[in-house]
């Protein structure tokens, strides 16, 4: 084989190589499939499942840990209806936790989530229609009186 060969047998893989690079497809974009996700989690963790007809909020720790849940809202015949549904760990002993929705800033407490089958709960019905705060915050509370230790889930409708 001489030098002439050698450097034609380079051109032509260069030449195929580009070719081949060329015609594969584009990677498909990435669907974020979370919220879907996150509901058939939760339905499995708590058995139970969750109507369509229901806005639905995503609630992402914001913590460092890895929790999460969901909330869901409606108002309907003059009645909102409220509910979080979330996997964390156990509070620490003398904590508990509480659900809130936001608005603009101004937090509105829809009481303590309880710990139930599969996780923990919370179910808060109104005449009010909160429909209008579009922000959901879970916190780590000591006791009633005193201020949230911090922002343990959080998402938006």
């Amino acid at each position: 084989m001489n030098r002439r060969d050698i450097v034609v047998g380079i051109i032509v893989l260069a030449i195929a190589g580009l070719f081949l690079s060329r015609s594969r497809k584009p990677e498909a974009p990435q669907l974020d499939t979370t919220l879907p996700k996150t509901e058939e989690n939760i339905e499995n963790s708590f058995k139970l499942e969750i109507p369509d007809d229901l806005e639905k909020a995503e609630l992402l720790d914001v913590s460092g840990g890895i929790s999460g849940g969901l909330a869901t809202r409606k108002f309907e015949n003059g009645l909102f209806t409220f509910a979080i549904l979330v996997d964390l760990p156990e509070p620490p002993s003398g904590s508990f936790y509480e659900g809130w929705l936001v608005k603009d800033g101004k937090f509105v407490s829809v009481g303590q989530v309880f710990i139930a089958k599969g996780g923990y709960l919370l179910n808060f019905k109104s005449e009010v229609d909160y429909s209008d705060y579009d922000q959901v915050v879970v916190t780590l509370e000591k006791t009633k009186d005193s201020a949230p230790e911090g922002n343990i889930l959080e998402g938006s409708f």
